[in-house]
């Protein structure tokens, strides 16, 4: 599904990631856990054209997209939740998820009827200015934005950043689900415990390299892992 080869990335002299390489397979879910700073997520914008590598490439479903416009990135099948959720805050409920079809347009029925079946508190609150919703409902309707384009790859930037606990539940359930129903999940999140809970595999990054990989259950038992980040 995704293939990403020695990509080192730069903010101005700064250099964020040094010689990242990474895979996810079809139908895997794979996080991306590590501390603040250490290139998480600069990882996902260079991986969805936001950003772009100076070397190295990234393979998409077997085609190069190193150099792609990120806009374009959608209709190829990739859709990014960035980290604060980035929502129209003055547009409803289902003005935002009619922005999210707009690579597919004769999915719009049937993806807010997928949404609404998925997130049943967004039905309830569709004509509502998305910008007075709680943040779990934002992130929910961030999660459900991107499912209107139907990717093959779906990519999550810290989705329970802020969230009280019974919340951060209910995003990794969603975030289960959709695994269950074939979307392959690129997953970065500071909640170490949760991610290794639920991914196939993960990647551990600090200060932009990568350091240990593995299965999520062969790092959440690693002492390295456990002392690092899971208070253990």
């Amino acid at each position: 599904m995704l293939k990403v080869n020695d990509i080192n990335v730069y903010y101005g002299n700064i250099h964020a990631l040094k010689g990242i390489s990474l895979d996810v397979h079809n139908d895997e879910i794979v996080a991306l856990i590590g501390a603040n700073g250490a290139g998480k997520s600069t990882t996902l914008k260079t991986i969805s054209g936001l950003m772009h590598s100076k070397t190295g490439s990234i393979r998409l479903m077997d085609e190069d997209i190193s150099h792609a416009e990120a806009y374009k990135l959608v209709a190829k099948g990739l859709a990014h939740v960035p980290e604060g959720r980035r929502i129209f805050l003055q547009m409803t409920v289902l003005e935002n998820l009619e922005m999210g079809a707009y690579v597919d347009g004769g999915y719009m029925k049937d993806g807010i009827a997928d949404a609404f079946n998925r997130f049943p508190r967004l039905k309830h609150r569709k004509n509502q200015i998305a910008g007075t919703l709680s943040g779990g409902e934002q992130q929910m309707l961030a999660m459900a934005r991107a499912l209107m384009s139907q990717p093959k790859l779906l990519m999550l930037d810290e989705p329970s950043m802020g969230l009280s606990p019974i919340l951060v539940q209910q995003i990794f359930d969603i975030i289960k689900e959709l695994h269950k129903t074939g979307t392959t999940i690129l997953l970065v999140e500071q909640n170490a415990e949760m991610a290794l809970e639920v991914a196939d595999r993960a990647y551990v990054l600090e200060s932009g390299r990568i350091v240990l990989s593995g299965t999520g259950e062969e790092l959440a038992q690693s002492d390295r892992i456990k002392k690092a980040y899971l208070g253990g």
